[in-house]
């Protein structure tokens, strides 16, 4: 389903299953004030809400925001032929057959500086995750650095999700934290998240944090900063 989150801001969301687990995905779509949009972290399943993503305007660019986030690459590359691609450096190993315009570091690339500041989050090499964050709504985009699953109908999902660290609240999960390798690396990246003064932060997975943002990313990492 595609859900509007601001006047530039919408998402397709969906329920990734694997055995024994499922949680909510969120694949988020800006609009530049140029009627582009920028498709972050496509869904496998993107093809439901195609027509409706077309209708909001032309997709110009499909955003691959770190290691784990590329199943829905390939997919969605083939439903927006015209779009350039972009991803972490890692990727283009794990997707042989995908065709990259770009490598995200902490550089935005010029179709969207004008609009999204991003930073890449180091210390975390097996993730290698890029935030981004839309100035015109304040909204910080996550993907896979922290979760916020609140509810679940699915027993084993809530159980694992409590085992770990990630029921109930906003903020690295157990396995996140276990992949940071330097901590003082993400911390500086965080900082720069803070600076931003997010309002509103947009997960991969699980609910929006529609006010507070900055307040409730400080609580997430104090323990990293």
């Amino acid at each position: 389903m595609l859900r509007q989150l601001d006047q530039a801001l919408w998402a397709a969301e969906g329920t990734l299953k694997l055995p024994g687990i499922q949680f909510p995905v969120r694949s988020p779509i800006v609009r530049l004030a140029d009627g582009g949009l920028i498709l972050f972290s496509p869904l496998p399943s993107l093809e439901q809400v195609a027509g409706e993503i077309r209708a909001l305007g032309e997709v110009r660019a499909i955003v691959a925001p770190n290691l784990m986030h590329h199943l829905g690459l390939a997919p969605a590359a083939r439903l927006f032929p015209g779009a350039r691609l972009y991803g972490r450096r890692g990727l283009h190993e794990k997707c042989p057959g995908v065709t990259f315009t770009g490598v995200l570091d902490d550089a935005p690339d010029p179709l969207w500086s004008a609009e999204i500041d991003q930073v890449a989050v180091g210390g975390m090499p097996r993730l290698d995750e890029v935030a981004f964050f839309h100035r015109p709504t304040r909204t910080l985009f996550l993907w896979d650095l922290c979760f916020h699953i609140t509810r679940s109908e699915h027993f084993p999902t809530r159980l694992l999700m409590r085992l770990n660290g990630a029921y109930g609240r906003f903020g690295p999960t157990r396995v996140a934290r276990s992949m940071m390798r330097d901590r003082a690396a993400v911390g500086a990246a965080v900082k720069q998240m803070l600076a931003w003064a997010p309002e509103r932060i947009v997960v991969a997975h699980g609910d929006v944090i529609e006010r507070g943002g900055q307040a409730a990313l400080q609580g997430a990492f104090e323990r990293v900063l």
